[in-house]
């Protein structure tokens, strides 16, 4: 019997992606999976380093895997992912008991990784290699084992911007895009394994082949994908993540009026409202570049959702600054938002910028954002009260298997009673009740 491994995934979908990757990997090596992390031999954190927080929260768990192999002989774990590329052989030292470090570009190595260490090889670290590091997480989709009705999709990796603040292209490297002949039969492959609802992702998505394809008809390389991924067959809603705000042209926006699977749900990450702040995180857009496209969306779609990323105590920000990202807060209703406070990341610009914020100023001003979206969340998901909303159903609730979720077009997640029967299908769901977080409501014609 093979061993069994268990794989804990930290940060983004990119991340959830290549956990997926690995886990299909080591299947098809004779290798079984666990259930848990006590139940597994092989321990595997895919890490996040975007934040110095999930980097000691990986780092914490590390050690706490350290004390069990001391215990257990045949134990082995190990790092995968950003953490793994930008701490380096650092994190041997800081937990001397780890047993191998996979950057993200290396990661269809890990079967053979594991097999080297089951021959006596100690502590290995595979860093990223040029042109590896979305080839090696890209190529193999047919391993896939699908388990929900909705999937990522990669179609780039990487990043080319250098925003001041960002890690991404140390960890990830530069921007790599796959072929549009391999994303669409990665998407066909999905919808034949009874995927309703694919997210097309990258670090900047809506940058996709921008300097290697060209434009047709005035259309982005996007753009042009967006609406080969539109004519699959059997497919129902499309979804990206994460754009770029400075890469919404016209093309891009009118797609939401000529797609109809497109989703009415953008993620737009603004990261501050002062363009002093924007210019030293090294942002190409203006607050007023960025409010024009968000007022746009909301005039050519209904009831468009929008969610946001914002960073609160960037070196230098005043309290005129964070006014003015108060006051694009109130402006713009956001349906979700990601407030995180400043977290420096070593080898970034900003982490050696003057005027660093107090950590108390940070977590104040991140207090202020989050009562605010508290209320606009709220007020967001109002709108919806009342109304029929068809809904991709996605599982029973871990608290209650008689009740559904599912996600609305909008890309609000909605509670029902019904049947398991209904998971993978679009159902219509009246809603009833509605919180800051989350839509309520009965089947309709159930």
């Amino acid at each position: 019997m093979g061993r069994r491994f268990f794989i804990r995934t930290y940060g983004c979908q990119m991340n959830g992606h290549d956990s997926e990757l690995m886990e299909s990997i080591l299947l098809d090596h004779g290798f079984l999976r666990a259930d848990s992390e006590d139940a597994a031999s092989v321990v595997i954190l895919n890490t996040c380093s975007v934040r110095e927080q999930a980097e000691r929260k990986a780092i914490g768990r590390l050690q706490a895997l350290a004390w069990r192999k001391a215990a257990e002989k045949n134990f082995y774990f190990g790092v995968a992912g950003c953490m793994a590329q930008n701490l380096g052989k650092e994190l041997f030292c800081r937990v001397p008991a780890l047993d191998f470090a996979i950057a993200p570009g290396r990661i269809r190595s890990v079967a053979e990784v594991l097999k080297r260490l089951e021959n006596g090889e100690k502590q290995i670290f595979l860093p990223n290699e040029e042109g590896e590091t979305f080839v090696n997480g890209s190529i193999d989709f047919c391993r896939r084992k699908i388990t929900r009705v909705s999937a990522f999709v990669s179609i780039a990796n990487g990043c080319n911007m250098n925003c001041s603040y960002c890690i991404v292209p140390k960890t990830r490297g530069r921007e790599v895009c796959r072929s549009m002949d391999s994303i669409l039969r990665e998407v066909q492959f999905l919808v034949e394994k009874g995927v309703s609802e694919v997210t097309l992702g990258g670090q900047i998505v809506n940058f996709y082949g921008i300097r290697k394809i060209p434009f047709v008809n005035g259309k982005s390389p996007f753009v042009q994908l967006l609406e080969k991924v539109h004519a699959v067959d059997g497919l129902e809603r499309i979804r990206f993540l994460s754009p770029h705000p400075s890469g919404f042209r016209d093309d891009l926006i009118d797609c939401y009026a000529n797609l109809p699977k497109l989703c009415p749900h953008v993620h737009f990450p603004i990261q501050s409202g002062s363009d002093r702040v924007l210019r030293a995180m090294r942002r190409p857009y203006t607050r007023q570049m960025a409010l024009n496209v968000l007022h746009k969306l909301r005039r050519n779609v209904s009831l468009m959702a929008i969610s946001t990323d914002l960073i609160v105590g960037f070196p230098g920000e005043t309290e005129e600054d964070f006014r003015q990202t108060e006051q694009l807060f109130d402006e713009i209703d956001f349906d979700m938002a990601f407030v995180f406070k400043y977290s420096p990341r070593a080898g970034t610009q900003a982490a050696a910028m003057d005027n660093q914020i107090p950590g108390s100023v940070c977590e104040e001003r991140n207090q202020i954002l989050l009562k605010k979206l508290a209320v606009t969340s709220l007020r967001r998901n109002q709108l919806f009260l009342n109304s029929q909303q068809p809904v991709l159903v996605e599982a029973p609730s871990t608290k209650d298997p008689r009740v559904l979720w599912g996600y609305t077009p909008h890309h609000k997640k909605v509670f029902f009673s019904a049947s398991e029967k209904l998971i993978g299908k679009i159902v219509p769901v009246k809603i009833s009740y509605i919180t800051t977080c989350a839509l309520n409501g009965v089947l309709e014609n159930g």
